[in-house]
């Protein structure tokens, strides 16, 4: 499991096992929950994803073999979308991501998610996550950051 070693949420940036994080994790009562940051809405998809296959398995166990396309259209809670479709693919592939490269424009998200299938013998499972949920989800501006808290059913 993911230790957090420093307790501030100082700009967004915590250390996660001597590694920057652009997220931390949320106390709540029956689920857990993360808060995620980035420069944009690019980058705040991408470290929404790294954050909730952090809570899933290690990352630095999961290597880039190859790739899986993800386009949903654009509308409110994009993001939740997004992360239940990586959820998706756990679920039904069981394929784990390293990368994400995630592209919007006025009508689409896409993005390329590089990673690998699940091997027991490599990887562990910390958590099992069912969904991302909208309970308490919200997206603010904060500075030059954009801010996510996110929930998820486990």
């Amino acid at each position: 499991m993911c230790t957090i070693l420093i307790e501030e949420f100082y700009e967004c940036v915590v250390m996660v096992n001597s590694r920057k994080k652009w997220f931390r994790l949320l106390d709540h009562e029956a689920d857990i929950g993360f808060e995620v940051c980035g420069r944009g809405q690019t980058e705040l998809f991408s470290h929404a994803g790294a954050a909730l296959f952090s809570l899933i398995t290690d990352p630095d166990t999961i290597e880039a073999r190859f790739t899986r396309h993800i386009t949903i259209n654009n509308g409110e809670e994009q993001l939740v979308v997004f992360l239940n479709e990586l959820l998706y693919l756990w679920d039904t592939e069981k394929f784990i991501p390293r990368t994400f490269s995630v592209r919007l424009d006025e009508e689409r998200l896409e993005a390329d998610i590089t990673g690998e299938t699940f091997d027991p013998g490599k990887h562990s499972v910390y958590k099992e996550v069912k969904a991302v949920t909208y309970h308490k989800f919200t997206i603010q501006q904060e500075g030059d950051l954009l801010k996510a808290t996110v929930f998820l059913d486990i």
